[in-house]
């Protein structure tokens, strides 16, 4: 197949964003509209059915440093799923904002281009340039409400914290390379596959790690992102909690399940104890928060510790179960700011206590957040319960029963946390009865968002097997 073939879906997305940005230099473009963000969905769709062709193709091109696999084109679908809920939802919440979908449009279908490339990166340097055309669009992203201080302050803090993630993460690239003698992690995978190494390549390796684990908000690397969700546009926000960590979280499987397997004695270890710490410390301090988008980013905290525990099985159930998770997990927390962006007008600031009876003035709103929030806690038979099951199933299975013992009691937490929200919006008094309004994007981007959550969660059969297909790709 020749490699244009290989990767048209970004070729389509890329396009797109150019083609939308072209538009918005040479136009005069009203605040008001919003087809740009319309144009951004199609383009997505049309890049979303090439991919989907591309399972069961599994080549390399570009001279080694791409590779089209399952495993990559699941992540792409993804990322383009993401892209395309939050395109929907977003316009609405741009124009009450006085902000252009044109600018926010071209800048997602960017980002969504490296995180659909980052899946097939065969090399360091590719991967490396995937990720930071995610971080620097997410640089412009948070901080797109010019003239506002907790925006720009959220991409302030997202620009500095990510650039020292980068890096640590390129520093440890370096000593890899330096060690090897490549940047191609199959050649990477073969030198550390035989003899011994020095204490530098554990230090490289584990340096990539920490790098990572910025962008998965693996603890202690997590101390970014309450202020950052907080501060973010809720759009924004709501795309680098799920597009974001995904496409990280492919890198991750990348690495260390298929380059750095050689090494795991250096960082398995550490990896089992820093997703059981990062479990408790996202459900912990999620407890006390006052602020919604707080209280989700404490949340997104406490559900990267739950993938890892299937990263660390380092098995095929391991790999299905990272993958069926970060999409279910993505179409929930989607749906959640989707709401929380309709209610932006109507709350203090995403403060808990301003969505005071809810439920009386937008009655289908407030369901579908319930419906979000339950399966984000891992109640059956919604979708996050069989993802929560899929990974505490794949730890099981690789021994660490005790280990995943303690992350399904500390999962507990959040029911209280999550359904203290849901009785704030059904049971208190609201401050104002006015009806909370929103357009048709906002209602199909819900309708999507709950009829994925309730489906997956009803019938996870298909999509389950398909993320174990694809996860015989990850060659443990």
């Amino acid at each position: 197949m020749d490699a244009v073939k290989l990767l048209l879906p970004e070729i389509i997305v890329s396009l797109c964003g150019l083609i939308i940005l072209t538009e918005r230099i040479f136009t005069k473009a009203d605040p008001q509209r919003k087809d740009a963000a319309w144009f951004g969905v199609g383009g997505l769709l049309l890049a979303g059915i090439f991919a989907a062709k591309l399972f069961g193709v599994n080549q390399t091109a570009f001279y080694g440093s791409y590779r089209v696999d399952d495993l990559a084109v699941f992540f792409k679908l993804v990322a383009i799923v993401a892209a395309g809920m939050t395109l929907l939802f977003a316009p609405d919440f741009l124009v009450r904002k006085g902000v252009k979908s044109g600018d926010f449009a071209s800048v997602v279908l960017f980002a969504a281009a490296g995180m659909m490339l980052l899946p097939s990166a065969l090399d360091f340097i590719t991967l490396y340039i995937a990720l930071e055309l995610i971080s620097v669009s997410f640089y412009v992203l948070l901080a797109l409400q010019r003239g506002e201080v907790r925006p720009a302050e959220a991409g302030l803090k997202y620009l500095l914290l990510s650039g020292l993630a980068s890096a640590v993460l390129l520093y440890g690239m370096s000593l890899i390379y330096g060690l090897t003698g490549s940047t191609y992690l199959t050649a990477i995978r073969q030198a550390f596959s035989t003899g011994e190494w020095p204490v530098l390549s554990g230090v490289g390796c584990l340096l990539i790690l920490a790098g990572l684990g910025f962008k998965i908000y693996v603890v202690p690397f997590h101390m970014w992102a309450p202020d950052v969700y907080e501060g973010g546009p809720s759009p924004a926000v709501a795309f680098l909690a799920t597009g974001s960590s995904a496409a990280s979280l492919a890198a991750v499987l990348r690495l260390f399940g298929e380059t750095f397997a050689g090494l795991s004695g250096v960082w398995l270890p550490l990896l089992v104890i820093l997703a059981l710490i990062t479990v408790a410390i996202g459900n912990i301090l999620a407890l006390p928060q006052t602020n919604i988008k707080r209280l989700l980013a404490y949340s997104s905290i406490a559900h990267a510790g739950y993938i890892l525990l299937a990263v660390v099985a380092r098995s095929g159930l391991g790999t299905a179960a990272v993958m069926y998770y970060s999409l279910l997990y993505a179409v929930s927390t989607v749906t959640a700011f989707a709401v929380i962006s309709a209610f932006a007008d109507f709350t203090a600031g995403g403060e808990t206590s301003a969505f005071a009876g809810l439920n009386r003035r937008a009655p289908f709103l407030t369901f579908v957040m319930v419906i979000a929030l339950a399966s984000l806690a891992g109640v059956p038979p919604l979708a996050g319960f069989m993802a929560k099951f899929a990974v505490f199933a794949a730890a099981v299975q690789a021994g660490y029963v005790v280990i995943a013992a303690i992350a399904l009691l500390l999962s507990v937490i959040s029911i209280y946390y999550y359904f203290q929200v849901i009785k704030v919006m059904y049971v208190d008094e609201p401050a104002e009865t006015t009806p909370i309004t929103y357009g048709w994007g906002t209602q199909a981007a819900l309708l999507l968002g709950l009829a994925g959550v309730i489906l997956l969660g009803l019938f996870p059969g298909p999509l389950l097997r398909l993320a174990q297909v694809a996860a015989g790709f990850a060659r443990f």
